[in-house]
């Protein structure tokens, strides 16, 4: 690595890392065209360099040729692919040309036919000498621009590295980054270097946006700092200041409000105090989330109500009765009143009074989840008024029910799988794997291929008359998608989080769902630990972040290193079975353990055997174990990477040895699976779903299932392999074209967690 390559990264990484800590999120990365797709156009335009020899004649070198024989003359092409190359092809021709000092004389040639061969000739070596001139020509003018655009961007990082940059450094440091993008773009699209130029142009377009966003920074005042969740507890009260004028909620969770409630804590935390639903599924079927029509659509919408039952004693019956929220929940909420024309929308601001009764019965449900701008918390207030004077008050604080993530060890209700017509055997498949297990199987047709990325399946608990409720809620990724809205229905929600950014076409995919993921209850955890991937300094949406943080339940996450892996999703790394005995293992993959399932296969004589079979790395394990490179790069990895990944998550999730199982896996240089990675695997009701590792036939049985078989047989699964080509031959797997609506956790999630855990902390 060069020395301005080694300060550009490292400066880079200090800004991120700035911005993280102080803002919680970089912002403004430029998208720009990936790299190799067009590196791939710009070298399909370089013309090979042509010219004819004797066919008798020794050929000149022995780089990037094809030939083939016309008459006696044979045509040469060559395509240097370095500028010493290109040095030496030109010395070849000169000195060819400077052998015969110019055209054949037709009075010294006997023949005419041997007169135009060497004419032929003689041209030929002419035109390929002025073609390298100019390609020689071309290649020192892009190295200029190289050169130049080298040495601004060494200016720009040294302004970076200024103890307290001004607004005017900041603006000098954006004039040079974009001096020096200009200067890479005047590289000829034909130069050799091109493909490198334009992996600089992405990186120097991140620093770029970092610097702009640096001086925006040092433009603006500093920002007043905002009120935290903390401060809405002093509305909360224990026990009500006017007899006869107090609200009731179920305080205890049992869906029932009665004497029981009468005994309220003076702060809502996630094991203590009433619920609130956020009401996004569709029961009248409209096709939008019921919180969005401000009705009651009947019994099935009125069960997802949260009641607060008001009475009131004679004394306050000639009083204006009021209800009002405090100001951050005011647009977050609907709030209704249960008259004898059914349920009322009520007006949050306190200007209007209610309709009066001895027992007022009123519901509530809001509009979204908590998330990083709002805690959930709702404090509600009511006032009695006689002649504009407030004679009582009563408040209660409420909080709305997290969204909790499934994880893949939970029953499965139904699996997704999209139908895009040149994947119906996958369908097909599928549908067979899981018929035994009555799993109903829902097709979408031309739906997107990644279903596993485009929507999180979780669910909402909320207590009932009947006992423990909840029902499914899908998320969309920022940006949204017509997949997880699909999914709305009747107890079955829909929500969508956050804003899209955007992000170095290398880590795009660190926003999709497959980057999310959540372990099944753990000692400590009892509703599992959400962990997710990253890389290059970013983690999945920060927006996404927030509002998982805002839940609480299955938090604090783990960060996990995905930067060396192409799609940077933590799904490609570890996941989650059951297992009888009630402790789930944990499967990660292992690129030693899969070198090491190749040498025992040498070493049994079994050299010759085909791996990856139909697929476009097909090869032998002779062949695998000979390419020195790939081998000493999984062992790498696992060194530098899969080992301290292990201890990690062995520490953070409270694993014994027993409960971590290695799987054999291979990664090519870019991090890329390669051969289906049986880690990327889907639990559907006792069966575990996997990609057909497509490994060494030994006597007609594939040699890596049965080696996976061996290692889960603990778990007592019976494993399915399917052939997910499609998806392989995509770089993707079979658990990123599926999806699973799972049934949460029988124990609610208050009686999982002591009022400590539970409350909500300042932030």
């Amino acid at each position: 690595m060069s020395s301005l390559e080694e300060l550009t990264m490292g400066w880079m990484r200090y800004i991120a890392m700035a911005l993280v800590n102080t803002l919680g999120v970089v912002v403004g990365i430029i998208l720009v065209p990936a790299p190799h797709a067009v590196a791939q156009l710009a070298a399909e335009t370089e013309e090979p360099v042509e010219y004819k020899i004797w066919e008798s004649e020794t050929r000149l070198s022995e780089y990037g040729r094809t030939s083939s024989s016309l008459d006696r003359l044979e045509t040469v092409r060559e395509n240097p692919q370095s500028v010493p190359q290109l040095y030496e092809l030109r010395d070849r021709l000169q000195a060819q040309l400077d052998q015969v000092s110019g055209p054949p004389d037709p009075l010294v040639v006997q023949e005419a036919w041997q007169y135009e061969l060497q004419l032929q000739q003689y041209h030929s070596w002419r035109k390929a000498l002025r073609q390298t001139e100019s390609r020689i020509r071309n290649e020192e003018k892009a190295s200029q621009h190289w050169k130049q655009a080298a040495e601004l961007a060494l200016e720009a990082v040294e302004i970076g590295q200024y103890p307290n940059p001004t607004v005017k450094d900041w603006e000098m440091a954006q004039q040079l980054w974009i001096a020096a993008i200009d200067s890479l773009r005047q590289i000829p699209a034909d130069s050799l270097i091109q493909p490198q130029a334009i992996e600089k142009i992405v990186e120097y377009q991140g620093y770029l946006a970092i610097v702009t966003y640096q001086r925006a920074l040092a433009s603006q005042p500093e920002a007043e700092p905002r009120a935290t969740t903390g401060e809405i507890a002093q509305f909360s009260v224990a026990e009500p200041k006017f007899p006869g004028f107090a609200l009731h909620a179920d305080v205890n969770r049992d869906g029932v409000i009665d004497e029981r409630d009468k005994m309220r804590p003076t702060q809502w935390s996630l094991s203590a105090g009433p619920l609130i639903l956020f009401n996004n599924d569709d029961d009248d079927r409209s096709g939008i989330p019921d919180w969005s029509d401000r009705i009651v659509n009947g019994e099935y919408d009125e069960a997802d109500l949260a009641q607060i039952h008001f009475k009131i004693s004679e004394e306050y019956q000639d009083a204006d009765i009021y209800i009002s929220v405090d100001e951050a929940s005011r647009r977050r909420i609907n709030m209704f009143q249960k008259t004898l024309g059914g349920w009322k929308y009520i007006d949050l601001s306190g200007a209007s009074p209610l309709e009066f009764s001895p027992t007022i019965i009123l519901g509530v449900e809001a509009k979204q989840f908590a998330d990083g701008q709002w805690s959930g918390l709702v404090n509600v207030k009511a006032i009695a008024r006689k002649n504009d004077t407030e004679i009582a008050s009563d408040q209660i604080q409420m909080g709305v029910a997290p969204w909790i993530m499934s994880p893949n060890t939970a029953p499965v209700s139904q699996i997704h799988i999209s139908d895009r017509g040149v994947n119906q055997d996958v369908v097909e498949a599928v549908q067979d794997a899981i018929a035994p297990t009555g799993t109903p199987t829902r097709i979408t047709p031309g739906e997107t291929v990644w279903m596993r990325d485009s929507a999180a399946i979780g669910y909402v608990q909320f207590p009932s008359p009947d006992g423990l409720r909840q029902y499914n809620v899908a998320l969309s990724p920022p940006g949204g998608s017509d997949y997880a809205s699909s999914l709305l229905g009747r107890n079955f929600g829909w929500a969508e989080i956050g804003e899209p950014r955007e992000l170095d076409p290398k880590n795009q995919w660190l926003d999709f769902y497959g980057n999310l993921n959540v372990t099944p209850p753990l000692p400590g955890y009892p509703m599992g630990r959400i962990y997710y991937g990253k890389a290059d300094g970013e983690t999945i949406n920060p927006d996404i972040l927030a509002f998982l943080e805002a839940q609480q339940v299955q938090w604090p996450p783990v960060e996990i290193d995905t930067s060396w892996l192409i799609t940077r999703q933590v799904d490609e790394l570890i996941t989650f079975v059951p297992t009888a005995s009630g402790k789930p293992l944990m499967l990660v993959v292992s690129p030693q353990e899969g070198v090491n399932l190749l040498r025992q296969l040498a070493q049994t004589g079994y050299e010759g055997a085909a791996i990856n079979r139909s697929l476009s790395t097909q090869t032998t394990v002779r062949a695998a174990l000979n390419n020195e490179l790939l081998i000493q790069h999984n062992l790498r990895l696992h060194r530098d990477k899969i080992t301290p990944l292990i201890n990690q998550l062995k520490e953070e999730f409270k694993l014994d040895d027993e409960q971590i199982v290695e799987v054999p896996a291979m990664f090519g240089y870019t991090g890329y699976a390669w051969w289906p990675n049986p880690v990327n695997s889907v639990f559907v009701n006792g069966k575990l779903l996997v990609s057909d590792p497509r490994g060494a036939l030994i006597d007609g049985r594939d040699y890596t299932q049965e080696d996976l078989q061996r290692r889960l047989a603990i778990a007592g699964l019976e494993i399915t392999f399917l052939d997910d080509s499609y998806y392989q031959n995509l770089r993707g797997s079979l658990n990123a074209g599926l999806n699973t609506t799972r049934i949460g956790e029988e124990q609610a999630f208050w009686e999982s967690f002591t009022q400590q855990l539970g409350q909500f902390s300042q932030r």
